[in-house]
């Protein structure tokens, strides 16, 4: 995914394990797109897709590791292919 999503973390149990997850939702009902400059309802989007979940590589980690670093999806692939097992 571009650009990357990166999150800090804080305020974990630094012994404890977590498994950080990305789930992506609809805002709305809308398709859109770029266009000068700026983005613009296109129609109606198409019907949502069954729910899944990336899982971050590096999980499970401690809370000592989430906190010590910039966390970083930029393996995550956004696609609409249901197909796709590599896919979000």
């Amino acid at each position: 995914m571009f650009p990357p999503y990166k999150v800090k973390a804080t305020g974990l149990d630094k012994r404890a394990k977590y498994i950080l997850l990305m789930d992506i939702v609809a805002a709305d009902d809308c398709r859109y797109k770029f266009h000068n400059s700026r983005w613009m309802i296109a129609g109606k989007a198409d019907p949502e897709m069954p729910k899944r979940m990336y899982i971050h590589p590096d999980s499970p980690a401690t809370g000592e590791q989430w906190m010590s670093k910039i966390v970083s999806f930029h393996k995550l692939k956004l696609t609409n292919n249901i197909s796709d097992k590599h896919g979000f």
